[in-house]
C-alpha cells in the first residue's frame, strides 16, 4: 500500500513566488470559455499557516459564475496544536483518494484540485489558472449540463445526456451541502489569533444517483436538506469517486 505523506505547501513556497514574481498578479483564473463549470476544490487546514491566502483566493474565485468552488478541511494536520473544527477524515481520504487516481500521491496544503484530474497550489492564482485552462482542454469533448431548481419544496436537479464524442458514460451524481461562509477563530497552533473565513466549506457529501450517458432527473426534499447544516447545495458528476468531473451547478436558498 502506497503511504500519503502530506506536506504544507509553505515547503515550496519559494517556487510559487518566484512563478509570481515572474507573472506578475494577472488576476483571478477565467471559468472556461466553452459555457461549463470548472470545478475547484480546496484541501485546507486551520493548522496550516499557509492556508489562510489559499482560503481568501478561494473566496474569491467562488464569485466567478462559471466556476463551482468548494473548500475541504483535512485533519491530518490537528497533531500541530490546533484541531480543525471543520476538519473530517472523509475530506482527508478524499484528497487522497484524488492522489491515488493521478497516481503521483502528491498530498499538502493548500490544495487545490481541478475537475477532479489536475492539483495545483491553492495560493497560486498563475498556477490556478494554468490547471483550469489544462482541465478544460482535456475535458471539452466530456462536459455534461447539468441544473438545479427549486419546485416548491423538491430540489430539482437536471443532469444531461453524453456528448456523442465522449467515451465517459457512467457517473455517480453527488450532493455537497455546503455553507457560504464559515468563520473560524483559531486559539492554537500555527495560526494562532487569526480569524479566518472559510468559502463554501462542504459538511456533507453524498451519492444521490447513477448516470448512465443518458438525461436523468434527480428530486430531493429541500425541508430535509435544510436541516444539515448548509446554506448552499452542490451537484456534481463524477466518474466513480475521484475520476473526472463531467459537470456541476450550484443552489443557494432564498433565505439565508
Amino acid at each position: 500500500m502506497r503511504r500519503f505523506l502530506p506536506i504544507c505547501a509553505g515547503a515550496v513556497a519559494g517556487i510559487a513566488a518566484l512563478a509570481l514574481a515572474a507573472s506578475g498578479r494577472a488576476g483571478i483564473a477565467e471559468p472556461p470559455a466553452d459555457g461549463s463549470k470548472a470545478v475547484v476544490e480546496l484541501f485546507t487546514s486551520q493548522g496550516c499557516s499557509s492556508c489562510p491566502p489559499a482560503d481568501a483566493l478561494l473566496g474569491e474565485l467562488a464569485e466567478k459564475s462559471g466556476i463551482v468552488a468548494l473548500s475541504y478541511s483535512v485533519d491530518y494536520w490537528d497533531y500541530l496544536g490546533w484541531r480543525d473544527t471543520l476538519g473530517s477524515p472523509a475530506n482527508s481520504e478524499r484528497q487522497r483518494n484524488y492522489a491515488r487516481a493521478r497516481g503521483d500521491g502528491r498530498v499538502y496544503t493548500p490544495q487545490i484540485v481541478v475537475d477532479g484530474i489536475i492539483h495545483a497550489n491553492g495560493a497560486n492564482e498563475a498556477e490556478i489558472e494554468m490547471a483550469m485552462r489544462n482541465a478544460a482542454k482535456r475535458l471539452h469533448a466530456d462536459k455534461v449540463p447539468i441544473g438545479m431548481h427549486a419546485d416548491g419544496n423538491t430540489l430539482i436537479i437536471d443532469v444531461g445526456a453524453a456528448p456523442e464524442s465522449s467515451d465517459k458514460r457512467a457517473g455517480t451524481v453527488w450532493l455537497a451541502i455546503a455553507k457560504e461562509v464559515e468563520k473560524v477563530e483559531v486559539a492554537r497552533g500555527e495560526n494562532r489569533g487569526r480569524a479566518l473565513s472559510y468559502h463554501h466549506p462542504v459538511r456533507e457529501l453524498s451519492p444521490i444517483g447513477m448516470w448512465h450517458g443518458e438525461p436523468i432527473t434527480l428530486r430531493l426534499p429541500l425541508k430535509d436538506l435544510k436541516t444539515m447544516g448548509g446554506d448552499c447545495l452542490f451537484a456534481l458528476l463524477q466518474v466513480e469517486d475521484s475520476g473526472p468531473i463531467l459537470g456541476a451547478a450550484e443552489f443557494e436558498y432564498a433565505e439565508k
